[in-house]
């Protein structure tokens, strides 16, 4: 745990506050969300598509789709609707009414808001979004926030209050502390309110939102049920305790916006997917490098279809000419712009609709609804309709990007309401001719909060919470709306009411709500006045959430009255609330380990087909999984799916980093501006230390797509990448990645930087690879297909050129037979090596020698054979009678398992050798096909087998040599037994 002490800054000036006369506009709305649509959408279905037909139709332009997709006939105008027109524009679900609550001049441009206690709603503006098409005067100081007040209780915020202004393109607000929390990038900002003028400026963490772009930023600032501060595209929380601003690291999460359900779980999405989720409380597991987690994970699966029904044709989406992106009506198929979810928990709504998920489409003008369901602990969406929305507008302009639960129970969504909402670092050619087309660029100031709400309903009181007494407060921690009860919880924890110790304590006892129950211990938490008693109280509910809180929470206990009661709790537990039992033990395992464990080891004994609670004892073990397999053993516990999965984790543990090198000093002004570029545009998504993000992208650390050959690397990046990939032996597919990166062919990124940065992803985190030019992106740019869709695995695999067959696959031309006797001959596209008695190791060896190269190949070998595939190799009369000597690419089927290590024949034995990699070892597939990638570029040697990575050696002793394949010398009782190898392509690299 790190905690910020900061100096303090002067408060911005605001401006005075005004009241403007009401108009006649009706007044309601959703509040909106800021998702912009730099992922492609991630389809769900399957869409009929019609190919583009001929020889070129891979090279079609995009500037040629945009009319064959939807034609520009079919294209309603845009015209900019008066708030009354949009309000009138809504279609909601039958029983519903939306009402305008405020617009502009009164609110301009707005991405997020929160309520403060009295009900004020205090608005962010993002008044510098996208001013023009270039984004020129994006950095101006424009940005505000405004608090917004309905003073006579009719429905309308009336009164439109400057609190701060000079804000370049803030994103986030909260009300907390006696203050308000401001994120303006790279700062979170605590900033002390008067009434509704701003006082100090604190700046609680410099590093909040820092690199790359509105779109791909820290934002949403959701304090949770357990007393942290959370935010979505951030791995990190925050709270203030003691006077002391706490940072701490947690579960990564979203792309903007973040909500929670009842139980304090969190609820994100991304662009490309419509709902993420998880289903135990944040914090509750910890990740360990060493073991493979089930999937899908608790933290962050999706959690419903991605399948959209806008009410009209939607082409304005930045890569609407792709098949699929819309459907055959010209409608968008699937999110692309999802954003700003809300789990609704008011009392406004029936009750079907409490606990659902409502979700804004920016690019699709409309707002989801998703019914969610626990099955036996796990969250489950569905749709509640076929072919349509909750809500939906026809107009273009309206953009839905953030929704809340109200005070007054009911559902607001924020409508950034402008033409433009996807920013120019993603903006294609052909999104910008949509936009020019209908006049899209203008005007921009404009901004639309509504309210939705049960028509049959009334809706609740103005709360005035602030001048409640705190057993009032007590009492709204059972109220029906969840606004309600987390503001009371703020306040109590805020005003550290410990005079109401015996009514929380009464309420976690005896309440008949567990929600009510659960607000009363966290709000104990919060005031620090927990005890094991009060922890007994609420685990006699039986309620499981209540169960996993009191879990959590024996971490405010004593350790000794902790691991009693966690052993109570373990021995009567259900599957649902075993994980987290496990997981509450994790904190004092170091200073009370065999208590600790032997809690673990039962859980995992009374719970065996429960792989969660496998991964949350695992997840805290890492570099300790060999003294807990020990431990179990010596408890008498010597197999079982947790001991096998701490044993296969002790493996890994041995592992260590592949040789690496300095830098070459000529790289250095290259890898710092690949380093800006990445943390720009790339480190968002992959992470700032390229082990990729869950539920969003894989690792660029060893990944054979950043390492391996440039031409296809570069052609990821201009044209995309979509569906499952394999990177370093690990399948990643939907739901633990998003399943799309978008190309950037058609966006201002330059070749220049397109070489910078992968350059720098190269040589970056100990992956070692050769510089990229940009006169080396500029040719690939214009030779070859440009694709109108993103490139699978297989196609990107396929589109690798330069390739030149080592074998004819009919016969041994070109290569000849050294050292030993072996049989060798072509036969049905293989070369089949046979062993025969008393002869040496032997080799067939290419006729030419190869310098940089990379070798692709298959092999099948015997059992209890041993082969190997030479590179660099040379055969020398004067060296050993012309003994083959150089490096070997070891063929293993042995118990060692070393195929794909690096032996040097004849010289200095191994170089690099497979103890100790287990990742490695288990890339060989015992009588199968298995598949070689060698590269030999300079000093720099590596081999993948069957994708992963094996071999990454630094050696510069031979620079060229011939190929060769062995059939190894054999006793008599394997004479005869042999290996094939066919599919032997090599391209020569330059450089």
């Amino acid at each position: 745990m790190t905690s910020h002490a900061t100096p303090s800054l002067d408060a911005r000036p605001s401006a005075p506050p005004h009241t403007r006369p009401k108009s006649r506009m009706v007044a309601g709305a959703l509040a909106a969300v800021l998702v912009l649509a730099c992922s492609g959408p991630e389809p769900d279905v399957d869409l009929a598509v019609e190919d583009a037909q001929g020889a070129d139709a891979g090279q079609i332009a995009d500037a040629d789709q945009n009319v064959d997709i939807v034609h520009p006939d079919s294209i309603p105008p845009a015209p900019v609707l008066s708030p009354d027109e949009a309000l009138a524009d809504l279609e909601l679900e039958s029983g519903f009414e939306a009402q305008l609550v405020a617009a502009e001049p009164d609110v301009v441009d707005p991405v997020a808001l929160t309520f403060d206690e009295n009900g004020a709603m205090w608005v962010v503006e993002m008044r510098g979004y996208m001013p023009t098409l270039d984004g020129a005067g994006e950095e101006d100081p424009v940005g505000r926030i405004v608090v917004l007040r309905d003073l006579d209780s009719d429905g309308r915020y009336e009164s439109s209050t400057v609190f701060m202004d000079g804000l370049v393109l803030p994103r986030a607000i909260a009300v907390y502390a006696g203050g308000i929390l401001v994120a303006e990038p790279p700062n979170l900002l605590f900033v002390e309110k008067r009434g509704f003028v701003a006082g100090r400026v604190t700046v609680v963490d410099s590093l909040y939102a820092v690199g790359g772009n509105p779109e791909h930023q820290p934002n949403g600032l959701l304090l949770a049920t357990d007393n942290w501060i959370y935010s979505a595209k951030s791995d990190v929380r925050y709270r203030l305790r003691d006077g002391e601003w706490l940072k701490e690291t947690t579960e990564y999460r979203g792309q903007w916006g973040i909500t929670q359900d009842d139980w304090g779980r969190l609820f994100y999405n991304d662009n490309s997917t419509t709902l993420r989720g998880d289903d135990l409380p944040p914090g509750t597991f910890e990740s360990n490098p060493h073991h493979t987690a089930s999937t899908p994970s608790p933290y962050g699966a999706r959690r419903a279809s991605n399948r959209v029904f806008p009410s009209r044709v939607t082409p304005g989406v930045n890569r609407g000419y792709r098949p699929a992106t819309l459907d055959d009506r010209g409608r968008l198929a699937n999110v692309t712009s999802a954003a700003g979810p809300v789990i609704y928990r008011g009392d406004n709504f029936p009750e079907a609709f409490r606990g659902n998920a409502f979700v804004q489409e920016t690019a699709g003008h409309l707002v989801k609804r998703v019914l969610l369901a626990e099955v036996d602990g796990r969250i489950e969406g569905s749709f509640p309709y076929e072919g349509r929305e909750f809500l939906t507008s026809t107009d273009e302009r309206f953009r839905p990007v953030n929704g809340y639960t109200a005070p007054d129970g009911s559902l607001y969504v924020v409508d950034m309401y402008r033409g433009v909402i996807q920013h120019v670092t993603y903006l294609t050619e052909y999104l910008q001719r949509q936009i020019e087309s209908r006049g899209l660029a203008l005007p921009i100031g404009l901004g639309r909060i509504y309210r939705i709400k049960w028509a049959g309903s009334e809706l609740g009181p103005t709360p005035e919470l602030g001048s409640a007494s705190s057993s009032e407060l007590v009492a709204h921690l059972a109220h029906a709306n969840g606004w309600w009860r987390d503001t009371a919880q703020r306040l109590l924890v805020e005003r550290q009411a410990a005079g109401v110790r015996s009514e929380l304590e009464a309420m976690v006892a005896e309440h008949l709500d567990p929600r009510a129950r659960l607000h009363a211990l966290w709000t104990l938490e919060g005031i620090g006045r927990l005890t094991v008693d009060v922890l007994e109280s609420g685990a006699a509910s039986g309620h499981p959430k209540l169960i996993g809180a009191v879990a959590a929470l024996t971490s405010e206990v004593p350790a000794d009255q902790a691991l009693d009661l966690l052993e109570r709790l373990a021995g009567s537990s259900t599957a649902e609330v075993a994980p987290q039992i496990a997981a509450a033990t994790t904190a004092l395992s170091t200073t009370h380990r065999d208590r600790a464990w032997s809690i673990q080891v039962a859980l995992a004994a009374r719970h065996p087909d429960t792989p969660i609670l496998i991964d949350g004892i695992l997840g805290a073990l890492e570099d300790r999984e060999a003294a807990f397999v020990q431990f179990a053993s010596e408890a008498g516990v010597d197999e079982g799916r947790l001991v096998g999965a701490a044993t296969a984790a002790a493996g890994l543990a041995l592992a260590t980093p592949a040789a690496e090198r300095p830098l070459p000093p000529e790289l250095a002004p290259q890898f710092a501006a690949g380093l800006a570029v990445y943390s720009e545009y790339c480190g968002t998504c992959h992470g700032g230390d390229g082990q990729g993000l869950p539920t969003v992208s894989p690792p660029l650390v060893r990944s054979k797509w950043a390492l391996q050959d440039t031409d296809p690397l570069v052609r990821l990046v201009l044209d995309g990448m979509s569906g499952r990939v394999s990177v370093d032996g690990t399948m990643y597919d939907v739901p633990r990645i998003s399943g799309v990166m978008p190309g950037i062919r058609s966006t201002a990124v330059t070749d220049e930087q397109i070489a910078d940065v992968l350059t720098y992803v190269r040589n970056a985190w100990g992956n070692q690879a050769n510089a990229i030019s940009a006169e080396f992106v500029g040719e690939v740019r214009t030779t070859g297909p440009v694709r109108p869709e993103p490139y699978t695995a297989e196609l990107l695999s396929a589109s690798e050129s330069g390739w030149t067959p080592l074998f004819d696959g009919a016969s041994l031309e070109g290569w000849s037979l050294l050292n030993g006797t072996a049989m060798y001959e072509a036969r049905d596209g293989r070369i089949i090596g046979t062993s025969v008695a008393g002869s040496p190791n032997s080799f067939l060896a290419t006729d030419r020698e190869f310098s940089d190269f990379i070798l692709e190949l298959e092999f099948l070998v015997d059992r209890d054979m041993n082969s190997g595939i030479q590179i660099r190799s040379h055969s020398l009369p004067e060296y050993r009678d012309g003994r083959v000597h150089g490096y070997q690419v070891e063929i293993d089927p042995s118990d060692r398992k070393w195929t794909g290590g690096l032996y040097d024949e004849a010289r200095r034995g191994w170089l690099f050798p497979l103890d100790g990699f287990p990742r490695a070892q288990a890339a060989f597939r015992q009588d199968e096909w298995n598949h070689f990638r060698i590269e030999a570029v300079g000093d720099h040697i590596r081999t993948w087998v069957n994708g992963v990575l094996t071999t990454d050696l630094i050696d510069p002793l031979t620079p060229r040599g011939f190929i060769a394949l062995q059939v190894h010398s054999v006793s008599d009782e394997n004479v005869g037994l042999g290996v094939q190898w066919r599919g032997i392509r090599i391209k020569e690299v330059r450089r």
